[in-house]
């Protein structure tokens, strides 16, 4: 291609462009996506996955960028939203496929992605730098883009608690693992390790990094075989001797009497170095390792997950419990069915009321009521008297599959007052038109 042209959904491609290719290969798939639902068939993807990996990586960039293009041009987009809609399907099934990505490649799939957290799902890049660690080391770059993608992070409302929560602790300890990030004791206890592995040199220095790297932020309650398997070379590697010796410099603390200071990483190190410790099967650091059962927390909130790794020791958690080292299970809250049969919950049905003079349509949200007229399509917030719009550009992509861009007919004007019914959700897709009435006092 010698000149530049533009893609079905807008998106510019210079001849000159370092992903070239790439972007080809999404214009045609975007146009054989639009064939595909207009034919109602469903998709096959079997053909991507067959393509050579490089090609791939480069794909899953191009996506990103057209992604951010979008979002930045979207009020002057007709079908932006679908587009969106059709490469982000692409996006998960790419990410299914384990890619060989370069530090390089990292920093641009992290970097592309932290301004679309708003909009799309968080997860593949994190978890393709925890498979680029099995094989190479982090960097100070690498870093830089894991911090931003973090704080990019959008934890409230979304959706998958579960897979959101097991991310973040991926990142934390990923980021635990920053070399150049200044050190701060007040921070957590942990950072007496980080202070000491920096201190370390040379060949030393890389068996230990080895090593600190097997740590899992995500990894569940219990010892996996598979995770034993692969520390076992690691920690010989390090030897017995030097493992006992710094395992007790580490663990000194725990036997003071001064409360200690607990991050979510640091209680993933706790754990980790347990399951070291007891694969090594010695009674002196078996012996160090139950210093734990003496500390102090200046907060408990993050320490179950590590003293309940104890348990490779034989501690139960009863004797935690009696120690006050972990806090008791709380009583199960009443269930959904409970909470109907005990509540009044007004349906739908009952929140949403048409006058009787048939124009009027009056609409009890989670927050405020409104005043929907059929006549005129106009929408009152009646707690304020404001007159209030839906602002189509924000809402999420799959709601603008339904609801239109204007609100021309009865329907529309329905949908509008379906999302004012849950208001504490959609209230932030509606913007104020006209400002409210001021009211005489009484």
């Amino acid at each position: 291609m010698d000149r530049a042209t533009t893609g079905p959904d807008g998106f510019p491609i210079a001849p000159g462009h370092a992903l070239l290719a790439a972007h080809i290969a999404l214009s045609e798939f975007l146009l054989a996506e639009d064939a595909r639902e207009l034919a109602r068939t469903p998709p096959d993807d079997k053909a991507w996955k067959k393509r050579p990996k490089r090609f791939l990586i480069d794909t899953l960039q191009a996506i990103l960028q057209r992604l951010n293009w979008l979002n930045a041009h979207d009020r002057e987009l007709e079908k932006g939203h679908v587009t969106r809609l059709q490469l982000v399907r692409l996006l998960r099934v790419l990410y299914t496929v384990k890619l060989p990505c370069t530090e390089p490649d990292l920093r641009a799939l992290l970097d592309l992605t932290a301004p679309l957290l708003e909009t799309i799902a968080p997860y593949g890049p994190g978890e393709y730098v925890v498979e680029y660690l099995r094989r190479d080391d982090l960097t100070p770059a690498l870093c830089t883009s894991l911090r931003g993608f973090k704080s990019s992070l959008r934890i409230e409302g979304s959706t998958g608690q579960a897979a959101m929560q097991s991310l973040l602790q991926t990142l934390h300890m990923l980021l635990w693992l920053d070399e150049w990030e200044p050190l701060d004791p007040a921070r957590c206890w942990s950072e007496s390790v980080r202070r000491d592995f920096r201190a370390m040199t040379g060949e030393r220095r890389k068996r230990w990094r080895r090593l600190l790297k097997h740590l899992r932020g995500n990894a569940p309650r219990r010892m996996p075989d598979g995770w034993a398997r692969e520390a076992a070379p690691l920690l010989a590697d390090v030897g017995l001797e030097e493992f006992r010796a710094q395992f007790t410099t580490w663990w000194a603390p725990f036997r003071s009497d001064q409360p200690l200071p607990l991050s979510v990483a640091g209680s993933h190190v706790i754990k980790g170095l347990l399951w070291y410790a007891s694969l090594t099967r010695d009674d002196e650091i078996r012996e160090t390792a139950l210093w734990l059962l003496d500390v102090k927390w200046k907060q408990k909130r993050h320490s179950e997950k590590s003293m309940i790794a104890l348990e490779v020791f034989g501690i139960t958690k009863e004797q935690l419990l009696a120690r006050e080292l972990i806090a008791p299970e709380r009583r199960a809250g009443p269930s959904l069915l409970e909470k109907l049969l005990n509540a009044h919950v007004l349906s739908p049905i009952d929140r949403i009321v048409a006058a009787e003079d048939g124009d009027l349509v009056l609409v009890q949200g989670e927050l405020h009521y409104y005043r929907l007229h059929r006549s005129t399509r106009r929408i009152e917030r009646a707690t304020d008297d404001a007159v209030i719009a839906l602002d189509w550009h924000a809402l999420p992509d799959s709601v603008r599959l339904h609801v239109g861009r204007e609100c021309n007919s009865n329907e529309q004007l329905m949908l509008r007052a379906n999302l004012l019914l849950h208001d504490s959700v959609f209230g932030r897709y509606f913007v104020v038109q006209a400002a409210p009435r001021s009211r005489a006092p009484r």
